[in-house]
C-alpha cells in the first residue's frame, strides 16, 4: 500500500478549494442570458378600466423581461386589437395580458334579448342582465315579463342564449 505524501495531499486540497471558489463565483453572477431585452408596447397616457387601449395611444419601450415571465406580457401591438383595460394602465409601463379583456357586449341593467333555441322551437323575450359580460361569457338575466332569473351565454349579436333547465 502506497502512502500519499503531505505535498500531494496539499495539492489535492488546494485544487478542491479552487474548484469550490470558482463554483461560488459562477453562481453569484446573475444569469442575464435567460432575460429577454425586448421592445414592448406601452400606454402613452393613463388608460382607465373599460377604455379601449389602442384608442388612447400606444408607444414602444425597451424592457428586460425574465424569459419565464415573457408569456404574461403583451409583446406586439396586434395583441391589443379589440381589447379594453381591466385595470388602470400607466404610461411607459409594460402591459400584462391579465390587464386586458374583451369589451362587454351586454351591460348590467340595459335590456337585452333572451333567446331559447331547440329543434324547431325559437323563443325570444326581453330581459335585464344582472351583470355586464363579453361574448362567450355566462351572465344571469331577469326575464322582464315573468321576473324569473335564468343564466345564459352572451352571443356575438348581444343576445343571451339560454338552455332548458
Amino acid at each position: 500500500m502506497e502512502w500519499v505524501s503531505k505535498r500531494e495531499r496539499l495539492v489535492v486540497w488546494l485544487y478542491g478549494v479552487g474548484v469550490l471558489v470558482a463554483a461560488l463565483v459562477l453562481l453569484s453572477i446573475p444569469v442575464r442570458a435567460l432575460a429577454a431585452d425586448i421592445d414592448l408596447p406601452v400606454p402613452s397616457v393613463v388608460i382607465y378600466p373599460g377604455q379601449v387601449v389602442l384608442d388612447r395611444g400606444v408607444s414602444s419601450a425597451r424592457f428586460k423581461i425574465p424569459g419565464a415571465n415573457l408569456a404574461a406580457y403583451v409583446v406586439e401591438t396586434d395583441m391589443l386589437t379589440d381589447k379594453v383595460a381591466r385595470r388602470t394602465l400607466l404610461p411607459n409601463k409594460p402591459i400584462m395580458l391579465a390587464d386586458l379583456k374583451t369589451p362587454d357586449i351586454v351591460r348590467a341593467g340595459v335590456p337585452a334579448t333572451i333567446v331559447y333555441r331547440e329543434a324547431g322551437v325559437y323563443i325570444a323575450a326581453l330581459g335585464t342582465p344582472l351583470a355586464s359580460a363579453a361574448e362567450g361569457e355566462a351572465v344571469r338575466v331577469r326575464n322582464t315579463d315573468s321576473g324569473i332569473t335564468v343564466s345564459g351565454i352572451v352571443a356575438a349579436d348581444g343576445s343571451i342564449e339560454v338552455q332548458a333547465q
